[in-house]
């Protein structure tokens, strides 16, 4: 379990990334997250401040894709066998969006009562947020996790 100790911890670091300007889907660290996974300001980042965490906490050992697309993890993760139904502290959660019909947001679960932390959100829970934040979510049936750890 040290991993998902330093993951978590190298999340929680990151804190005090805010969008610049609010809304931009820019400012230094989000480019800087953005840039990882190979694209630039104004995109959408939530995958790309999970791409960083992992990076950062485990270097080469992160077993996931250094991605910024939720659907590019997801089927990593299918093809992997560790996308599951159930939560556990430390695994990356992906919402599914009906109207997008596709998994269109993501972070990571720090608790068991639905406690996460994730990029390009707000306090309020948007998916095009400005900011990494600390939220609770209530999981729905079609939210999927990645038992990465399985994997390291």
């Amino acid at each position: 379990m040290i991993e998902v100790a330093e993951v978590l911890a190298a999340a929680r670091a990151l804190r005090f990334v805010r969008e610049e300007p609010v809304g931009s889907n820019a400012g230094q660290a989000v480019e800087a997250m953005l840039k990882l996974t190979g694209l630039g300001k104004g995109q959408p980042w939530c995958a790309a401040f999970l791409a960083l965490v992992g990076d950062a906490a485990l270097g080469a050992r992160w077993p996931l894709p250094l991605t910024a697309s939720c659907v590019a993890l997801g089927t990593f993760a299918t093809a992997k066998g560790c996308l599951l139904t159930t939560p556990a502290v430390g695994d990356v959660f992906l919402l599914w969006y009906p109207k997008l019909n596709r998994f269109a947001h993501t972070g990571l679960v720090t608790g068991d009562a639905g406690q996460t932390i994730e990029g390009n959100t707000s306090g309020g829970g948007s998916r095009e947020g400005w900011g990494v934040f600390e939220r609770t979510r209530t999981w729905d049936a079609r939210t999927r996790f990645i038992r990465w750890r399985d994997l390291v």
